[in-house]
């Protein structure tokens, strides 16, 4: 069966999907309006009407069931509603396809409720509000059966967060694939109107939304500017735990 979404996709999210196809684990940090959420769910439906599986299942995980309805059903519907004998449950916010793969909105605030259920594929947005024991206690074992992926995505909120904190993870580890998305880059929102949302939002609040500065929400931060420096040039990252090394601390 072939099937043609209604989704042409810009080049960053064409690179986005080649890469994620590559990657079991990926995280994507990106700024306001750069579509990744168009991106994601088009990824789990290609990922879902491609698989060979038997049953297959997908999800997109919100911070809150209200907010995958607002802000991913539209889009779900949309790009499915041409794919003949799709079937959609509001009420579940899910998507039966006809070759038996089956995609759902979901939510983290009540994590405990997705307990015993298997996925193929996943992708938790805004991770940093998401219920902090959601991906080691539920999603991670239910991508276990048949090694399914997760995607990761969001805007930064800080440095004292969990999403933060898998970003720092993912730059170290051969086998996961990172990626940050600013708007002085991408030029998808254009300078004109860059300049009036800085305007509107001020310069640190402004870094966190559009550039995806990790430390722009901080304030006081003394050394922001330098940090953020050294994170645009991938110079922070996790390192091994040895108890053997020396460490060294200033106090003034």
């Amino acid at each position: 069966m072939d099937i043609k979404l209604e989704y042409t996709p810009r080049k960053h999210q064409i690179y986005i999907h080649h890469k994620i196809d590559k990657y079991r684990w990926s995280v994507l940090v990106c700024h306001r309006r750069f579509g990744k959420t168009v991106c994601m769910i088009n990824h789990l439906i290609k990922s879902a009407m491609t698989s060979k599986l038997k049953n297959p299942r997908f999800a997109y995980i919100a911070p809150t069931f209200k907010q995958a309805k607002s802000i991913a059903w539209d889009y779900m519907k949309q790009f499915t509603h041409k794919i003949v004998g799709a079937k959609f449950n509001e009420t579940e916010l899910r998507v039966d396809l006809p070759n038996g793969s089956r995609i759902t909105l979901l939510g983290s605030e009540n994590c405990d409720g997705l307990r015993g259920i298997y996925l193929d594929g996943c992708v938790i947005d805004e991770y940093a509000n998401v219920n902090e024991r959601l991906f080691p206690e539920i999603i991670r074992p239910a991508l276990s059966d048949r090694k399914g992926y997760c995607v990761f995505i969001g805007t930064p909120q800080g440095m004292n967060n969990n999403f933060y904190e898998l970003y720092q993870h993912a730059q170290s580890s051969e086998d996961w694939f990172y990626y940050k998305a600013k708007a002085s880059d991408t030029k998808i929102v254009d300078n004109e109107e860059l300049e009036t949302a800085k305007k509107i939002m001020g310069e640190n609040k402004f870094k966190q939304e559009f550039e995806c500065e990790w430390t722009a929400n901080i304030e006081g931060a003394i050394y922001g500017n330098l940090i953020a420096d050294m994170e645009n040039k991938r110079q922070i990252a996790r390192v091994p735990y040895d108890p053997s090394l020396p460490v060294f601390t200033a106090w003034t």
